[in-house]
């Protein structure tokens, strides 16, 4: 109950918007007004609703762009920062916008994203200009080249129907939908925060280390990233890596934003260099270095124009695009989600098997929100703080991910790395909506889709 009552959650939204295309389907207008119920307390909802509308029109190239931001106060817990900051909620808006958009034009919706996607040159609806890596057609091309996987007959094991044991149409009413969604998400802190991250190395006489960070692993995998890094500088595998605290060694910031792996890759890396260029001044003796890490300066927006205030507001970006087949029974409004194929820009990969476990964990999340997470409050109270009333994905619920990693080294970041967990969590929402909307034919313009909205209720 506690974590209901006294912790943040994502911001509720409400979002309007109007698309315009050319007849061949070239973006040339895209206006958006985004309401954030922000609770009682402020938290970080200025910064929300300011990511909310950098990213509003998605990863594409627009000429003309408004959008409108609100953060009010109400009654309801508050809001705050939650994976995805903000980009969650526009992207699910935008990409049913691009779907209706392709089916008013009688375009591929997946032709349509190509045309119109942002790459490096374009700008922001900031006036930010893309300097660093953005692959988004070669990450459009990747995950939709990926092979859906043929639909299963009928009859079959009820717990591969839609609702599984408490299905009782026996599948009669099942249909099938397939969708895809596009979105991109900055990583690392933005706007002119002073982002930065600490690490210390002991160098022995014996050539082996001991590592320090106040990174905070939360299952991301950041000792890993530190320890390979460390391995990788210093020439040994005889490295140790300390209890993650400040008693020790300078703060590395939050675990958020997208930001660990880049920050303490970075820390680590400087620290290990100065100890090795110190242990060879002072002839092989002992040597304990620690080192600051800062990426490349960011500057706010203004509060007025929502323009740039220098030449960046964000450091870099990360896009991916995720098709998404599901299984409805329109009958009984149950939905299944079959399986996700997903292409991901990652800069580059330290470690395969840890960014493939953030992907599918950003995708649990995201599949979460799409079909079941939802805070329901009554006159500011929430009526259903325990576990029991707020359902979560479990094992049953996941699909299959099939992961494509797109790398094109971040030229500012240490080894080209980019954060990878936030981007799968922005985009499966809005794909797994998409094909849920394919098997129905229904808007389904809310989240979760509740079995009511699929069966007309």
């Amino acid at each position: 109950e506690e974590s209901f009552v006294g912790h943040i959650h994502r911001h509720p939204a409400r979002v309007w918007a109007e698309h315009r295309a050319t007849r061949a389907g070239r973006l040339v207008s895209v206006r958006m007004r985004i309401l954030l119920d922000g609770g009682a307390y402020a938290s970080s909802s200025t910064a929300v609703i300011s990511n909310a509308c950098s990213f509003a029109p998605g990863p594409y190239g627009v000429d003309n762009v408004r959008i409108e931001g609100l953060a009010v106060y109400t009654n309801n817990p508050p809001c705050g920062a939650m994976r995805g900051f903000g980009a969650v909620q526009a992207c699910f808006a935008a990409e049913a916008q691009m779907d209706r958009l392709a089916a008013a034009l009688d375009i591929d919706p997946v032709e349509l994203r190509l045309l119109n996607a942002l790459e490096p040159g374009g700008s922001l609806p900031t006036g930010q200009v893309l300097t660093g890596t953005l692959p988004t057609r070669e990450v459009i091309r990747r995950a939709a080249s990926l092979p859906v996987p043929e639909p299963e007959e009928l009859p079959r094991d009820v717990l591969r129907l839609p609702g599984g044991t408490g299905n009782t149409t026996r599948g009669e009413g099942v249909r099938r939908g397939v969708g895809f969604a596009v979105g991109f998400k900055n990583v690392c802190y933005s706007e002119g925060f002073d982002d930065f991250c600490s690490a210390r190395v002991r160098l022995r006489t014996d050539g082996g280390a001991e590592v320090h960070c106040a990174a905070a692993e939360v299952g991301q995998g950041v000792t890993d990233v530190i320890l390979q890094v460390a391995r990788r500088e210093l020439g040994t595998d005889d490295v140790v890596l300390a209890a993650g605290s400040t008693t020790d060694v300078g703060s590395a910031g939050s675990s958020s934003a997208s930001r660990m792996t880049w920050m303490a890759a970075g820390a680590v890396q400087l620290a290990c260099r100065a100890a090795l260029e110190e242990h060879e001044r002072r002839g092989g003796a002992e040597v304990d270095v620690e080192r600051v890490y800062r990426h490349p300066r960011t500057s706010p927006l203004d509060p007025e124009t929502g323009q740039t205030t220098g030449e960046r507001a964000h450091v870099a970006f990360a896009v991916a695009a995720m098709r998404a087949v599901v299984e409805v029974d329109v009958e009984l409004g149950l939905s299944r989600v079959v399986w996700i194929g997903t292409a991901q820009d990652v800069g580059h990969a330290l470690s395969r098997a840890a960014v493939e476990g953030q992907i599918e964990g950003g995708t649990a999340q995201g599949l979460g929100l799409a079909l079941m997470e939802e805070i329901q409050t009554r006159d500011g109270v929430i009526a259903n703080a325990s576990f029991t009333d707020y359902l979560i994905p479990t094992f049953l619920d996941m699909p299959p991910v099939v992961s494509e990693l797109v790398e094109e080294p971040e030229p500012d970041a240490p080894y080209g790395v980019k954060g990878v967990g936030e981007p799968p969590t922005v985009v499966s929402t809005a794909a797994i909506v998409s094909a849920l909307r394919d098997a129905t034919g229904r808007e389904l313009t809310r989240v979760p889709v509740r079995p009511d909205d699929i069966v007309g209720l």
